[in-house]
């Protein structure tokens, strides 16, 4: 009688992998095959959304009982979570990866979402057509290396993030939960950081809004926005740097002084965190 393969971790796996593209710091995607395994998957960074391309019939999970794979089915690994695995023959899959505050920032964003109602379940070989066919038809052909794809390859993700987060049911109204900053004040907060943007802010100032101690403003300005009020600013700086630079009519120096930045540098690194693209390269795309 032969021994049982040996059960090993997801990256110790005999997996192989196609090709991977960091997208940001909060946004990867790989594509794998991988065939006979024993593994566990340890979620220990960010979530995972993957989908079978081919095969997967022979695969299922050891750990609860659940269907067995096939093209076409979703897998939902969040952060925190562990799976075990028995791979039967050759499959290939792609792996979306997200941070759990970019997830949250796109719910806020296009949901209006309080983002502690933004919290994923685990799920196992679901099948979910709309999001099928954005893997299948819109991810997978694209060359993921290539810079001109870049953008293309961001909206798609953050496409594929809002269906997935629309078919959970997740961004149907709840009602207020504790904590946080007051819809109010919030509001008020957003708008002062709107207009005040390119100047240096202080934490003592947006803590005068909410009536609060700086400290206690942090916590809660997190706790509504899903990010610190540092974060957010220079998201809000680096959203007004590509308005500039899709008008194109001014040189990098003068859009970085312009938008707060101290200088193209500083610009650049921060441009680079969230859109995965320096100014330059974002620039070139926007030319005819």
């Amino acid at each position: 009688m032969s021994a049982k393969p040996k059960i090993v971790s997801f990256e110790q796996s005999s997996k192989v992998c196609f090709r991977h593209q960091s997208l940001t710091e909060a946004l990867s995607w790989a594509h794998y095959q991988n065939a006979d395994d024993r593994l566990y998957y340890q979620n220990d960074r960010q979530h995972t959304l993957s989908m079978y391309l081919a095969g997967g019939y022979q695969t299922h999970r050891t750990d609860v009982r659940a269907d067995y794979g096939a093209p076409g089915r979703f897998c939902l690994m969040p952060l925190g979570s562990q799976s075990h695995w028995q791979l039967g023959a050759p499959q290939q899959f792609m792996h979306l990866y997200f941070d759990d505050a970019h997830l949250k920032q796109l719910a806020i964003r296009v949901f209006d979402m309080d983002p502690r109602t933004v919290q994923l379940p685990e799920q196992t070989f679901i099948s979910n057509p709309g999001l099928e066919a954005l893997y299948r038809h819109n991810m997978a052909p694209l060359d993921w290396s290539a810079g001109e794809n870049k953008l293309l390859l961001m909206q798609i993700t953050d496409t594929i993030l809002v269906t997935m987060l629309q078919s959970m049911g997740l961004t149907k109204p709840l009602g207020r939960l504790k904590g946080g900053l007051s819809p109010v004040i919030a509001g008020r907060v957003k708008d002062f950081i709107q207009a005040n943007f390119a100047r240096q802010l202080y934490l003592q100032e947006l803590a005068a809004i909410a009536q609060l101690s700086e400290y206690h403003f942090c916590r809660m300005f997190k706790t509504s926005f899903a990010v610190t009020p540092q974060e957010y600013l220079m998201q809000i700086r680096v959203e007004r740097v590509k308005q500039r630079l899709i008008q194109g009519d001014a040189s990098l120096s003068d859009i970085a002084l312009s938008c707060g930045f101290s200088n193209q540098s500083h610009m650049g690194r921060y441009f680079k965190k969230w859109v995965g693209l320096t100014p330059g390269e974002f620039q070139k795309l926007q030319r005819p």
